[in-house]
């Protein structure tokens, strides 16, 4: 297996356990999609299929939308190259370029700028798939490691997982992945 191999089988684990760690929440409603990652697993992209109900009044891609498949684009990369670690988003800056079209597919390209103990940065480019040459939105993120996030997020675990034993909700499998 090679490097490339490697980072996107680990990817694909971060996407998986992200998007089903909580059913109903925003990273499992707008799930993203693999398409590929870079050699050293700095780098990213995924695909979001833009559906009907993502849209704004004027018919286009709604702009808060937009900014959580950026973040969450940013973030999954982050949360691989923090070993699994929770990041919450400490700041984001979205910059809308045109309008997204529904009933298409939006790519985000994200790549880490600085690796830290307790930061990361992130930078991400978004664009129609039908159309690479014309970017929808870019931005920019912080996000900070913190103990405290892999606390909540065990507790909230504790918490799912005694809410399955009880039939109040379904129970959600979280595949470790070995080394």
């Amino acid at each position: 297996m090679n490097h490339s191999q490697y980072h996107e089988q680990r990817l694909r684990v971060a996407i998986n356990r992200r998007t089903n760690a909580e059913q109903g929440s925003v990273n499992n409603r707008i799930p993203p999609e693999f398409v590929s990652c870079s050699e050293d697993g700095m780098k990213c992209t995924v695909r979001y299929r833009l559906k009907p109900e993502m849209r704004n009044p004027m018919g286009w891609l709604h702009g808060g939308v937009t900014s959580a498949m950026m973040d969450m684009g940013m973030g999954l990369l982050v949360y691989y190259n923090a070993d699994f670690h929770l990041c919450p988003t400490a700041t984001m800056t979205v910059n809308y370029i045109r309008p997204g079209r529904i009933g298409g597919n939006l790519i985000v390209e994200s790549e880490i700028t600085f690796r830290g103990r307790k930061l990361f940065h992130a930078s991400a480019r978004g664009w129609m798939e039908d159309t690479p040459d014309k970017l929808v939105c870019t931005a920019t993120a912080t996000y900070a490691v913190t103990p405290k996030a892999d606390a909540a997020h065990a507790e909230n675990k504790r918490l799912r997982e005694q809410a399955a034993k009880e039939g109040r909700v379904p129970a959600t499998s979280e595949k470790k992945f070995s080394s």
